[in-house]
């Protein structure tokens, strides 16, 4: 019996020895950081010297840093641009996808290209399509319809629209492939009874698709806001948060503060505000899939 507990003993510590390096890994990789992340945000901390608590200080900067609210902002005008026109587009791009049988893995290919691009290159592709010295603008006043200006991001009041198209142009493939995907699983018996019903293409589409892709388009949807009040890559590489803040996000805010701004402290105090609205999307969403039947 004792050499069965030993060998039982053994293989339990063997085990463990095999654990051990990818737990120590994820307690100084993730754990230890998520803790320091409730503490850091209430310290005066420049992210050289030791972080001092100051209470609720970064808490007060915050409900009046009129650059958080500009930032909040256009994190909400991210999603609402996500969630309507590249998900419309890419939905109908699904659409015509699915009907067609030769080369359309070609076809799908071309359209999920942009999103394999990485964002730098992406970034400077539009910021010279942008530039109104050398860009579309450009080769529009050669074309002789120079009356035809498009202010890219000199106007800061539009600036982050063009730099949503931007975004959309490399990220918006992605949900065309999850849309076609899903349209591939859908029962085609219950288009054809439609069809014989006399149903026309809009009927059919949104009486008989779409509620097959409510899955599908819930957890798109999902995910492309909690992506939205993450955005940073494209803004960060295109403006940087400029022209005078139109386009910050909260991401790319806190960024600024905790690197060249040296307010660590209240960086992350504004990364707290950002974690606590995606609980909140999570919540909401646990919410509706249990209480309103959003399964997916």
């Amino acid at each position: 019996m004792n050499e069965v507990k030993r060998a039982s003993r053994f293989r339990n510590a063997r085990g463990w020895l095999f654990v051990l390096p990818g737990l120590l890994f994820h307690i100084f990789a993730v754990a230890i950081p998520a803790v320091l992340s409730l503490y850091l945000p209430f310290t005066e901390w420049n992210g050289l010297s030791m972080p001092k608590f100051n209470g609720l200080d970064n808490f007060k900067q915050l409900i009046h840093d009129s650059i958080v609210g500009t930032a909040f902002l256009n994190n909400i005008k991210w999603a609402l641009f996500w969630v309507t026109i590249p998900t419309i587009f890419a939905f109908f791009l699904a659409y015509l996808l699915n009907k067609i049988k030769r080369w359309q893995t070609v076809y799908q290919s071309i359209y999920f290209s942009t999103s394999i691009i990485t964002v730098t290159v992406a970034g400077q592709i539009w910021l010279w399509l942008y530039n109104p010295f050398s860009g579309m603008n450009f080769y529009l006043d050669k074309a002789g319809v120079g009356f035809i200006d498009i202010p890219g991001l000199t106007i800061p009041s539009l600036s982050i629209f063009f730099v949503l198209i931007a975004d959309m142009w490399k990220g918006f493939g992605g949900n065309v492939v999850w849309l076609l995907a899903a349209m591939t699983q859908n029962d085609k018996s219950l288009e054809e009874a439609a069809k014989l019903d006399g149903a026309g293409r809009f009927r059919i589409i949104w009486n008989v698709i779409l509620p097959q892709l409510r899955p599908t388009l819930v957890i798109v949807t999902m995910l492309t806001v909690l992506n939205s009040f993450g955005a940073f890559e494209m803004v960060y590489v295109m403006t940087g948060g400029g022209p005078a803040h139109a386009t910050e996000t909260l991401s790319t805010y806190y960024y600024v503060l905790s690197t060249t701004g040296r307010q660590a402290g209240y960086g992350s105090m504004v990364a707290l505000l950002q974690t606590f609205i995606a609980v909140v999307l999570i919540g909401a969403y646990g919410y509706l899939r249990k209480k309103k039947g959003w399964d997916v």
